[in-house]
């Protein structure tokens, strides 16, 4: 008994230790040859246009809750091929200020440069953090 374990774990570690070299390596097709370059989605001017943009169309009457130090929320939405703001998501504590947010994402005529990936337009999606302050 002895005999066979000794036997098995020599085997076994044979197969474990022992290593191929391969002199060419494999070929890559399709998917696997593709480098992944990609480019998130612009707003013109950059991101602190967006926010002073953002910034302006909310109506801070709108929002009732807090009116005294900040609350927050967060907007999630895409980018599409063509530029524009699609499937806008946001999550917050004040609902007043989610509704607001998603309503200016929703108007907003400036379109997007949109992401790309190996130079071909991509839908992209992009996160804003909003934080209204009440003095």
């Amino acid at each position: 008994m002895k005999k066979l374990i000794f036997l098995l774990f020599s085997l076994g570690f044979t197969l474990c230790f022992s290593q191929i070299k391969i002199k060419d390596p494999l070929p890559t097709h399709g998917i696997f040859q593709e480098k992944k370059e990609r480019k998130a989605a612009e707003y013109p001017g950059g991101i602190g246009t967006l926010i002073k943009d953002i910034s302006k169309e909310i109506k801070t009457g709108r929002i009732r809750g807090a009116r005294s130090g900040q609350i927050r929320s967060n907007a999630k939405f895409i980018v599409g091929l063509d530029g524009k703001i699609a499937k806008v998501e946001v999550t917050g504590d004040n609902q007043d200020l989610n509704s607001e947010v998603e309503r200016v994402l929703k108007s907003m005529k400036t379109k997007w440069i949109p992401g790309e990936q190996n130079g071909t337009p991509v839908e992209t999606w992009y996160r804003v953090p909003v934080v209204v302050n009440f003095n």
